[in-house]
């Protein structure tokens, strides 16, 4: 019998635990390079005081509930964690995480650029391994105990977990809000701006004064307690420092108008034997994240195969464009219906059809989804 290929993960977060589960459950075996000392990505790292933004229902994995004694719809930082760590013990997923072993750069090795890029299909075959073809990928990993660089050889590295990022918006916050960009927001945030116990102020420089801080084009010192900098990040260039070879960071940034083109959200059409899963926000990123580590397990399991380059590319385009017109939920809905069809599920996650079209779907309403083996 053949044995199950191995594949790389990075970071130990909700999506990489999600990555490692469902790719657990088709026997592949999964190596997590975790930079710090237990799981839980951002969570981990989070003031006391921080919470869901969302409620507990729609922030679970679909075939693991929160526990009976969790009551409160919103829930803070040790919560999330404690839910976090009960995950990962229930389907023993520790044992696959190299904690403490930090990603340096990843490299792509055997296959030169020009070759890679006259494929027709997505690593010349179109399957998650590229048909036993020469290219491999070069792990660069630290050890945090040491200091010590290794570098893994993964001929079927196939699956990246990258830590999500928002670019720098160069419209108003308002725009934001309106677009959708921006989904969820605190419990009584209009109410404090309303009465401006907080004040949103764009500006490229600043400087502090006695009793606040003055911005850009203003006279007046604005007097407050509190400054919080809400700078963003640039995703893409965060995002393509981990590659070593230029031309993958130039292809995975994208253009002025589109950041890191992704076919379902999921794999560059021209960077082989590679997903990103985690890049792209939604209402609730573990739900998102959580199907598309299934449909990634399916994909490398033989379930489906994808389209070729150009077929890619153009599918990319018009989910861009759906994205920046609608909003709000049924913008995922109609995204987890094409996942859900490339694995040949049923589309339909309600019991009874009315429901089906008037009550949104959650988490729970992807229990028991039948995959393609």
């Amino acid at each position: 019998m053949e044995q199950k290929k191995r594949v790389c993960i990075i970071e130990a977060g909700i999506t990489g635990l999600a990555a490692c589960k469902y790719l657990l459950e088709r026997e592949f075996q999964p190596m997590v390079f975790e930079a710090d000392r237990s799981i839980g990505g951002l969570w981990k790292s989070t003031p006391a005081s921080t919470r869901l933004q969302t409620t507990r229902w729609d922030y679970q994995f679909s075939d693991f509930p929160w526990p009976e004694k969790v009551t409160e719809p919103s829930l803070d930082s040790k919560q999330v964690m404690e839910y976090l760590d009960s995950y990962a013990q229930r389907f023993g997923l520790n044992r696959h995480v190299r904690f403490g072993e930090k990603v340096e750069g990843i490299e792509y090795v055997g296959v030169g650029e020009e070759e890679m890029e006259a494929w027709h299909l997505w690593t010349r075959t179109g399957d998650a391994f590229g048909g036993g073809r020469r290219g491999v990928w070069h792990v660069i990993v630290r050890q945090d105990k040491d200091g010590a660089i290794e570098r893994w050889i993964f001929s079927k590295f196939t699956e990246s977990y990258l830590r999500k990022t928002i670019p720098i918006p160069k419209h108003s916050f308002f725009r934001g809000i309106a677009a959708g960009l921006l989904a969820v927001l605190p419990e009584h945030f209009y109410n404090k701006v309303e009465e401006g116990s907080i004040i949103l102020k764009p500006s490229k420089t600043f400087e502090f004064r006695k009793n606040g801080v003055l911005t850009e084009g203003d006279v007046t010192t604005i007097k407050t307690d509190l400054v919080i900098y809400a700078t963003g990040f640039k995703g893409d260039q965060k995002l393509g420092n981990i590659f070593i070879s230029l031309w993958f960071q130039k292809v995975v940034a994208g253009t002025k108008d589109m950041i890191v083109p992704l076919y379902r959200e999921c794999i560059h059409p021209q960077i082989p034997q590679m997903a990103i899963i985690a890049y792209s926000m939604s209402i609730s990123n573990l739900y998102t994240s959580e199907i598309r580590a299934r449909w990634l397990a399916c994909f490398i399991d033989d379930g489906f195969k994808l389209p070729s380059k150009r077929e890619m590319e153009k599918n990319i385009i018009e989910w861009d464009k759906y994205y920046k017109t609608y909003y709000g939920n049924s913008i995922h809905t109609w995204y987890n219906d094409q996942l859900c069809k490339d694995m040949r599920c049923n589309l339909r996650r309600k019991k009874i059809f009315f429901v089906d079209l008037f009550i949104p779907y959650g988490p729970t309403d992807y229990v028991g989804l039948e995959l393609k083996k």
